[in-house]
């Protein structure tokens, strides 16, 4: 199963809910190219002393084994495009496998280049 996850991180001053908006679609077109695909936008926020702080969203994506790759040129347009509206996207993808556990993400340190998952 090919698994990976964006961690978007919003830095410039762009409605929540814009943002919120656009995700959505992507969400709602990577579900209509992969249907046997599990695809989940995750909010994020972390507790403050008087409200929840939004910290941004997750995008996840697990591929059946009979669904093809991420297509890097999608991916690659997808994070320029996070980068375009303000947000700071974050490529995550699974550790290698070698000892390490069963669901660990590494973080990659070149989002403009991902690279490929098993």
């Amino acid at each position: 199963m090919s698994r990976l996850a964006i961690r978007c991180h919003p830095y410039a001053p762009v409605s929540a809910d814009e943002l919120r908006d656009w995700l959505s679609r992507q969400v709602d077109d990577l579900r209509a190219d992969s249907p046997h695909a599990i695809v989940r936008l995750l909010r994020l926020t972390q507790g403050g002393p008087r409200a929840d702080l939004e910290a941004g969203w997750l995008l996840e994506f697990e591929l059946a084994e009979d669904e093809p790759p991420v297509d890097g040129r999608w991916l690659a347009d997808t994070l320029r495009d996070m980068r375009l509206l303000g947000l700071q996207p974050t490529l995550l993808t699974p550790l290698e496998s070698g000892g390490q556990e069963n669901g660990a993400f590494a973080r990659d340190q070149g989002t403009t280049s991902p690279r490929r998952i098993a």
